[in-house]
């Protein structure tokens, strides 16, 4: 095993993998990479193909694949695994990402009810990183979020997000369409339904990318994959739950500043700020 270097990752050299994959690896691509995870294709000299993905807390992917059951996912082997990181080998899938396809919004939203009617039959006992099934839940990751934010303002360490923005964060959380939004059933939502992570098999799907599932409601996912798609999401779902996808990357990138990778701070201190505005 080796470290990542740039990033607090581990991961292992060719002849570790050599040895997991059994045969030589003849070629190795990284396809993307950022403080918290790196994706790498794998291909071995036998004609195996695999995707390598190592990551770091607070990812819950390995522990996610081992409890689900469902042939809406991939085949994933944990070679590594301590309290801090992972590694994983998923299947190679060989078809296009919905993002690929550019199809017209209707027939994304068709796809998009399809995949979220496979993720409520996904079996097992699912962990989630975040609980947001009612309004009492949504409270308790608003405090959390609204909390660090402040700090954040008052110690000068945010300085795009100023009074007015953190006052528009403070409004949308309490906001009755977003509340209202928190009292639709719930159940367990991706909440990275990116069409980068949906493959197109015919008349069936493959969603990868499990690293922080939730409970919540489901149009949440249907709205970020018609957004990743280029399309207004707002045709499709109500606007409590557009504005919920937006303060989920707020509290998201708030974590990622206090907690996971302080390092970005002034780039993260710029995306809140963007999507504060959008609320």
């Amino acid at each position: 095993m080796h470290h990542h270097p740039h990033f607090d990752l581990v991961l292992h050299d060719d002849k570790e993998l050599s040895a997991l994959l059994g045969s030589r690896v003849v070629e190795r691509t990284t396809l993307h990479e950022w403080p918290l995870s790196c994706v790498q294709r794998v291909t071995a000299a036998d004609g195996t193909r695999a995707i390598y993905k190592a990551q770091a807390a607070p990812s819950i992917e390995p522990e996610f694949y081992t409890a689900a059951r469902s042939p809406l996912l991939p085949g994933v082997r944990t070679v590594y695994r301590t309290d801090r990181h992972a590694c994983m080998l998923i299947g190679f899938i060989d078809a296009p990402r919905l993002a690929d396809l550019r199809l017209p919004a209707d027939e994304v939203a068709q796809m998009g009810r399809a995949i979220i009617k496979a993720i409520a039959q996904i079996e097992g006992q699912l962990p989630v990183v975040w609980d947001l099934g009612s309004p009492a839940a949504w409270a308790a990751v608003a405090e959390s979020m609204l909390d660090a934010l402040h700090k954040m303002v008052g110690a000068a360490r945010f300085t795009a997000v100023d009074t007015e923005a953190l006052r528009t964060i403070e409004r949308a959380t309490g906001s009755e369409s977003v509340l209202g939004a928190m009292r639709a059933p719930a159940g367990l939502i991706h909440s990275d339904l990116g069409g980068e992570n949906v493959f197109v098999l015919g008349e069936s799907y493959k969603v990868i990318d499990w690293q922080y599932p939730k409970r919540g409601p489901a149009d949440l996912d249907l709205a970020i994959l018609l957004e990743s798609s280029g399309l207004d999401p707002h045709r499709y779902v109500d606007t409590g739950v557009v504005s919920l996808m937006v303060l989920l990357r707020i509290a998201w990138f708030t974590e990622c500043a206090t907690r996971w990778f302080t390092r970005g701070m002034q780039n993260y201190d710029r995306q809140i700020a963007q999507l504060a505005a959008q609320l």
